[in-house]
């Protein structure tokens, strides 16, 4: 049996915001563009959350502290340029599929766990299990976080697909033996995937 395993920011959301989401956000939280970049991908606080040392309270309040900026208003950025943009076409699809006795799970890089991750209307209903590196205190491209999607699956690496938007996410998972698809469109995506899953 083939297991299929879903990235989800950048796959099921867009991964980055556009170019007109920042000089809007600025006008909102009076931040520039670079000081929104950081909180959302570089600062300390955004990789201490990933990993689950941090909650994502602690990450906006310390960001907002840091940044002189409102929590809430740094919470409903991150959601913005996160969780817009839902490929329901792929949702539709992956429910297909699921209904085809295909096993479909996520591996994701979040500050949400698998709990608040499954409870998302959007996502209800699409996973048999979600590996978050807030759950596991690993993210891509650590090999860890690969193994505990191994273990949770009680799966050999070459019954599993896996897809992503990040290559250096695809290359970790080929390396130790999983078939990795680009998430690059998803059009060409889900028929690459149906190929490697049997389907087409």
């Amino acid at each position: 049996m083939a297991f299929l395993v879903l990235d989800i920011g950048g796959v099921f959301y867009r991964g980055w915001p556009a170019e007109d989401f920042w000089p809007a956000w600025s006008a909102r939280t009076g931040l520039s563009r670079a000081a929104m970049e950081d909180f959302l991908a570089a600062a300390p606080e955004a990789r201490e959350a990933r990993l689950g040392r941090i909650s994502a309270a602690t990450y906006y309040a310390r960001a907002g502290g840091r940044l002189q900026a409102d929590p809430g208003a740094l919470q409903s950025l991150a959601e913005a340029a996160f969780l817009s943009d839902f490929n329901q076409p792929l949702a539709d699809w992956v429910g297909a599929i699921r209904r085809r006795g295909v096993p479909v799970s996520a591996l994701t890089n979040s500050l949400s766990s698998e709990a608040q991750l499954k409870a998302r209307p959007a996502l209800a209903g699409l996973f048999d299990h979600v590996i978050t590196s807030c759950d596991a205190g690993c993210a891509k491209p650590d090999p860890e976080i690969f193994r505990a999607l191994l273990a949770r699956l009680a799966a050999e690496p070459a019954e599993v697909v896996f897809a992503d938007d990040d290559i250096r996410h695809v290359e970790a998972a080929r390396s130790l033996g999983l078939s990795g698809v680009h998430f690059q469109a998803t059009k060409t995506a889900v028929a690459e995937l149906e190929g490697r899953l049997g389907l087409a």
